[in-house]
């Protein structure tokens, strides 16, 4: 009678629970990101109006804002824009220090209205880290709004202003963006019935 060696078959039990755990965890990592749906632009009616920015208009807007949303955190970053780039200034931990870091954005208006932020380059003192380990970090470690989605592998970052307008009593939308030549047009919807 022949007699059976368990030791094969645990170690053949222990491949095939490592290739599980592997592909499950592949799986994971390549999944798509979570993306919000996406919705049309309103159409432009007697209850909207436009309005123009230029750049420092902007930049005023986005240090408003972010200064009351990141109040009592630790973590501060700025967005601003420049004469060719939109740029996330912050900081990141490289091992174990703390190391500013510069990530130019081109800003794209999709047709839905929202705004598209594309990454360019980085700039992190002479240290050459890849793009998507900052934007992973970012994701990871930054305090975002919540219509702010970071996706490192297609490294973009979407500002979802649908999702923004639906916690207030106006629906913002993006008309028009020219870095180069400082000019920022967005649609302002004010609603019929007084709410989204």
């Amino acid at each position: 009678m022949k007699k059976r060696n368990y030791w094969k078959w645990a170690f053949w039990g222990l491949v095939l629970v490592i290739l599980g755990c592997g592909l499950f965890l592949y799986g994971r990592v390549t999944a798509p990101a979570s993306v919000p749906t996406e919705s049309s632009a309103p159409a432009k009616t007697d209850n909207s109006f436009e309005i123009n920015l230029n750049r420092e208009q902007v930049n005023a807007l986005s240090s408003n804002y972010l200064d009351r949303f990141l109040k009592g955190n630790n973590i501060k970053y700025r967005f601003v824009v420049g004469k060719q780039y939109a740029t996330v200034i912050g900081t990141t931990k490289f091992l174990g220090a703390k190391v500013q870091f510069a990530m130019n954005f081109i800003p794209e208006r999709q047709s839905n209205g929202n705004v598209l932020l594309k990454a360019k380059g980085l700039s992190i003192g002479r240290l050459n880290l890849p793009i998507k380990y900052v934007m992973g970090y970012i994701k990871k470690q930054y305090k975002l709004p919540n219509w702010v989605y970071v996706n490192q592998n297609r490294r973009t970052i979407l500002l979802d202003l649908n999702k923004y307008s639906k916690h207030h009593s106006l629906h913002y939308s993006a008309e028009k963006i020219d870095i180069k030549n400082g000019e920022f047009r967005f649609l302002i919807s004010i609603p019929k019935n007084g709410g989204f």
